[in-house]
């Protein structure tokens, strides 16, 4: 039996780009094409954040999952996603500020 070490967590994490609940959108164009084309430009909810490699990426870099009505949910890096600027707003205001880290592009694991 293989084990599967991926790390789901559906609650904030300290340190983490984003907040679970908050509204992003997805970037309206993909130049490797490695997002579905419905999901581009659409706007949805973090639901979830996906360590598959806790070591490296615990805390600062998970794949985000997002909830977008009528599609369901995907995968993300955070460079594939835009912060709703309302959101933003609010989680700064009660102390929530996530700096957004930069990362080497890599391939998604699906």
């Amino acid at each position: 039996m293989i084990q599967d070490p991926s790390l789901i967590v559906k609650r904030d994490v300290d340190g983490a780009p984003v907040l679970i609940g908050e509204r992003v959108t997805v970037i309206p164009d993909s130049t490797d094409g490695t997002i579905s084309p419905g999901f581009l430009g659409r706007t949805g909810v973090v639901v979830a954040l996906v360590y598959d490699d806790p070591v490296q990426q615990y805390p600062t870099d998970p794949l985000i999952q997002v909830r977008v009505d009528g599609l369901g949910d995907d995968l993300f890096f955070l460079d594939e996603l835009v912060a709703d600027p309302a959101h933003a707003r609010t989680s700064r205001a009660q102390g929530q500020e996530h700096e957004r880290p930069t990362r080497p592009r890599a391939h998604r694991v699906q």
